[in-house]
């Protein structure tokens, strides 16, 4: 396990502390702490399953080729016929979306 690999497990951690298994809707506030620490650009999309027949909206963070994702990747392995679709990597929207979910936020000010 690299250092930044690690670092984004560590975040995660985090929220599954302080949430369990209700981690559903930190996605952007898990992927902007990753960002913050190791670099990468933050990027929308979905995670799908089964198929792509089920899909739910999902932010990670990609650096240097590498998806760092711990939050993805722990729901991705329960499923069946999995993936990761890359819709966008406009950090406006990032940044537009991300006060609404502040109050959730752990370990981390802002």
């Amino acid at each position: 396990m690299t250092a930044d690999q690690k670092t984004a497990l560590d975040v995660f951690d985090l929220y599954r502390a302080a949430y369990g298994s209700s981690t559903q809707g930190c996605c952007l506030l898990i992927a902007d702490q990753i960002q913050r620490a190791i670099g990468g650009e933050v990027v929308a999309g979905e995670l799908t399953w089964y198929g792509r027949s089920c899909r739910r909206s999902h932010w990670w963070v990609v650096k240097g080729g590498e998806v760092f994702d711990p939050m993805g990747d722990d729901f991705l392995s329960t499923e069946e016929a999995t993936e990761r679709i890359e819709a966008h990597r406009d950090r406006n929207t990032f940044d537009a979306l991300l006060p609404r979910y502040e109050k959730y936020r752990v370990g981390l000010t802002a």
